[in-house]
């Protein structure tokens, strides 16, 4: 430029100038000013402004106008790295108010190797100067000359004064730069709302992420991992990869591996970050989930890792695999507001998979309470009912009298008599005259369950409570609310649990085995057994404040042997009960039988004279019942002459191979043993390997 000392053209020149930064709005505007004013004053081929990100200590070039050294192989590679600020170069031009003139062979003897390129290029001297806004520096211009000394004194403190404006015009592109990212961010986030918010189920998420994090972050693939119900593990939710990959069997490992959540160093780090995580893979060591060990495998160099959170809820992790080549780093505040929005439409997808299976749960146990339901009141139908319950002795007219003295009323029944005396139907007939007889009578027998059951059966567990327990299960309590809940054989409850008993009965609130609520019930009690329960409390086997709560009401059910009248009643019941089941015409027994049945002490009760009635009608050709096959008898008379021994133990061992004997070994079912001896089957079994019965003893 000639004659720059004249102030009237150097005023029209900052002039022209000011007017001209005034119009930059954006990158093409500031070049076109470059082309057109700055090249016309100064000797300069090329021009670069660097933004300086102070926090971090580094610097990376805004624009470039570089006609002469872009023609350089490594141009691309080189300009646009990020570099720290302390390279001998930019923290001059940072430092100095005034511009800094820096020869390019020695800012590469100084070490600053990068500038190879423009030494290649032909550039020989560097003329910087610093760019402010409001007193801050933010920035630095650089004029690349191929001639050293080019720039005079005059033209250096133009450049200075030239340096406001530009300043000026970087600020202003910055912060239009700036609005129209966070207009395009909200405009993408609006658009991803949107998608989001029709999203139903993981399909629909799916190809939300696939097609719009793709077009927005050139996605290579990606995976979602979500925390488990436990909060212990987490696992893959869902993830896209290439063919290749998919069919590797080491990846089909990791994406159905559980991962435990303390181990996973990469996933806590993920998850507690405010921000996306670049990892660098090569830079992993040690010890590392399956998933990292994968990626380093197959050379993947980095990995970005997102949380998803809703709220201070953090739910998982969004991985993304970028392409190369794709810079990343202006897009991170991008990416957290994206991982926002999966966020809450994954926590949507999670709560509606949680309520689709919790009503598939509720529609599983309305069905099983449906079944039971049906199960135990057709069981209170054919069942013998008040008026079934038969006998006219003394003995049994104390009885029904008792029956309605408690029948009407809540208070707790104790049922006491051998086995076999029927107090099963008077627990029925009690529930069926009470006002809660269009509620379920709920039995349990204590003595057919493991003791390690026994708690879960009559309080109910949730699911993973203990080992095997795959599911929710409601209790007998919960079953019979409203009801009557009969516990048969209550002298058989081990003493641990008689206090949860105890707390149920009295405070009328039960809590589930693996539970964290108290649930309260309404259950009627009747209880039952065939035990001495003073003689178990003194012996500390029953405790003493349980038996007291239970026998507010006692009724004694006598034994056959002591109302021998009501016999020919029960037989007549009996045949014709049983010539209908097994269609057969026995109308009757004779003189002769009715006389052994009469004669006989019948140590079964009533069940026994029940199953022995049974057993002559099958045995029995004809209409009339001529022979009545005491099994219980015979085996004893049997046994008396075959070995002499009459001890109880050695009579009851032959006894039950008898029945085997003639159950064929079967122990299960209508027509097994433990039917006709009228015991549980799990009480059977027990007898069985207590006795020492072996299958020689049955089958020979």
């Amino acid at each position: 430029m000639n004659n720059t000392d004249n102030l009237g053209e150097e005023l029209d020149l900052f002039v022209s100038i000011s007017q001209a930064t005034v119009s930059i709005r954006n990158k093409n505007d500031l070049v076109s000013f470059i082309q057109l004013k700055l090249k016309n004053i100064f000797p300069f081929s090329d021009l670069a402004i660097t933004r300086f990100n102070t926090s971090k200590g580094t610097f990376k070039v805004f624009l470039e106008h570089c006609d002469k050294t872009n023609q350089h192989p490594d141009f691309s590679s080189v300009a646009y790295e990020e570099y720290p600020i302390k390279d001998g170069l930019h923290d001059k031009i940072m430092e100095s108010e005034t511009s800094v003139v820096l020869s390019v062979d020695s800012l590469i003897e100084s070490g600053m190797k990068h500038l190879v390129f423009l030494q290649n290029a032909g550039i020989k001297e560097i003329v910087g100067i610093r760019l402010l806004q409001n007193g801050e520096v933010f920035g630095g211009m650089v004029l690349l000359s191929e001639e050293e000394g080019s720039f005079t004194v005059l033209q250096r403190r133009l450049i200075e004064k030239i340096s406001n404006y530009i300043s000026s015009a970087v600020a202003n592109i910055i912060a239009n730069e700036e609005i129209q990212n966070r207009d395009r961010e909200k405009s993408i986030l609006l658009s991803l709302s949107n998608e989001t918010a029709k999203v139903k189920n993981k399909e629909e998420l799916f190809s939300v992420i696939r097609v719009k994090l793709k077009e927005l972050f050139s996605i290579v693939s990606f995976g979602i991992i979500v925390k488990n119900t436990d909060s212990q593990t987490h696992s893959f939710f869902m993830f896209e990869v290439d063919d290749e990959t998919k069919d590797n069997p080491d990846f089909q490992h990791v994406i159905n591996h559980e991962y435990i959540t303390t181990n996973d160093e990469i996933f806590n780090t993920i998850l507690n970050s405010d921000s996306p995580v670049i990892l660098d893979i090569n830079q992993l060591e040690g010890t590392m989930p399956l998933y990292a060990e994968f990626w380093k495998k197959r050379n993947i160099r980095s990995i970005i890792g997102v949380a998803l959170r809703v709220a201070n809820d953090g739910l998982g992790c969004l991985f993304l695999r970028i392409e190369d080549d794709f810079d990343m780093k202006p897009m991170m505040d991008l990416l957290k507001g994206v991982s926002s929005q999966i966020a809450i439409a994954l926590s949507n997808i999670i709560s509606n998979e949680k309520n689709q299976s919790q009503l598939k749960e509720i529609v599983r146990y309305k069905e099983q309470l449906e079944n039971e339901k049906a199960y135990l009141q057709e069981e209170i139908t054919s069942g013998n009912r008040y008026g079934d319950i038969i006998g006219g002795s003394e003995e049994m007219r104390n009885v029904f009298h008792m029956l309605s003295q408690v029948a009407f009323t809540n208070s707790t029944v104790l049922i006491l008599g051998e086995t076999g005396t029927g107090k099963e139907l008077i627990a029925r007939a009690i529930h069926n005259s009470s006002p809660r007889k269009n509620n379920l009578l709920v039995k349990v027998n204590c003595a057919a369950l493991p003791t390690n059951l026994i708690e879960s059966e009559l309080f109910g567990h949730e699911k993973g409570s203990f080992t095997g327990a795959f599911e929710r299960r409601i209790g007998k309590f919960e079953l019979a609310h409203k009801g009557t809940l009969f516990l048969d054989e209550i002298g058989e409850m081990p003493v641990e649990l008689q206090v949860k008993l105890l707390r149920a009965i009295q405070e009328k609130e039960i809590e589930r085995v693996g539970g964290k609520g108290i649930l309260k019930t309404d259950v009627r009690i009747i209880a039952a057994t065939n035990r001495n329960l003073i003689k178990e409390v003194d012996e500390g086997k029953f405790r003493s404040d349980l038996y007291y709560r239970l026998n507010v009401f006692p009724i004694h059910m006598p034994s056959l042997k002591n109302r021998k009248e009501d016999i020919p009643e029960l037989v007549s019941y009996f045949v014709a009960k049983f010539s209908k089941t097994v269609g057969k015409t026995v109308k009757d027994v004779s003189k002769k039988a009715m006389s052994e049945l009469l004669q006989y002490d019948w140590p079964g009760n009533v069940r026994e004279l029940e199953h022995v009635i049974e057993r002559s009608i099958l045995m029995t050709e004809g209409d009339l019942i001529k022979d009545v096959f005491f099994s219980y008898r015979d085996t004893f008379h049997e046994n008396k002459k075959e070995t002499g021994d009459r001890t109880i133990a050695g009579f009851e061992k032959q006894h039950i191979i008898a029945i085997l004997k003639q159950c064929n070994g079967k122990v299960f079912g209508p027509t097994g043993a433990a039917v006709i001896l009228g015991v549980p089957h799990t009480t059977l079994h027990s007898k069985i390997k207590k006795l020492g019965i072996t299958k020689t003893d049955i089958f020979g």
